[in-house]
């Protein structure tokens, strides 16, 4: 047990330096301050039931979901998503975009610039968290173009879109921009494979 936790707290600094990086671009295109954190990093094994995947999603999915997604193949293969609620999204947008945010009550609706621009947020903060487990591990990652949808509801199902992706990564992750905190998660699916190659070059590097 000692053991894993150590992996999980090496992929959790790993993935907070992922993260930082990302704020930091993100902070430089939008001209503001943007704060991400990783507080906290699962690792869930699917094919034991997705009721634990679940509870975890309920705490960060509550409403209308907005999900970016990228997939990566070659030396490791899996799928990962970017999750927040679209309520908090939108305010995110427009901070993104430098329009005021409005006082009438949220809908579920997106512009084609809103989905352009979580693509760009989501391709941002997912290559760079995957491109440093990557660079750590010494591992050749070759990414889709993001793809971003909007969920009335979400549950593990929609993250178990192939069968071969057994384990799941889960981070808590958080956005603070002038004052504002998003909350939201990643979620990232794996080969059994993949996490063995993973944690394996973890072992090789301590």
């Amino acid at each position: 047990m000692n053991e894993m936790i150590s992996k999980e707290d090496i992929l959790k600094e790993l993935f907070n330096i992922g993260v930082g990086k990302a704020a930091s671009t993100l902070s430089e295109i939008i001209d503001k301050r943007i704060l991400l954190d990783v507080p906290d990093v699962k690792i869930l094994d699917l094919k034991d039931g997705d009721a634990e995947l679940n509870e975890y999603l309920s705490q960060v999915a509550e409403g209308a979901i907005m999900v970016s997604s990228i997939s990566f193949k070659e030396k490791l293969e899996g799928k990962v998503s970017l999750i927040f609620p679209a309520d908090k999204m939108r305010h995110f947008i427009n901070l993104c975009l430098h329009e005021e945010q409005m006082e009438s009550p949220y809908n579920a609706e997106f512009t084609d610039i809103d989905f352009d621009t979580i693509k760009e947020i989501g391709n941002i903060v997912l290559n760079s968290i995957m491109g440093e487990v990557g660079n750590y591990v010494n591992l050749h990652l070759d990414y889709t173009l993001p793809e971003v949808k909007v969920f009335h509801c979400i549950d593990a199902e929609t993250f178990m879109d192939n069968g071969e992706y057994t384990l799941v990564l889960l981070l808590y992750i958080t956005f603070n921009i002038e004052n504002t905190e998003i909350e939201g998660a990643i979620v990232i699916n794996l080969t059994l494979k993949s996490l063995d190659d993973i944690l394996n070059k973890i072992d090789d590097g301590r």
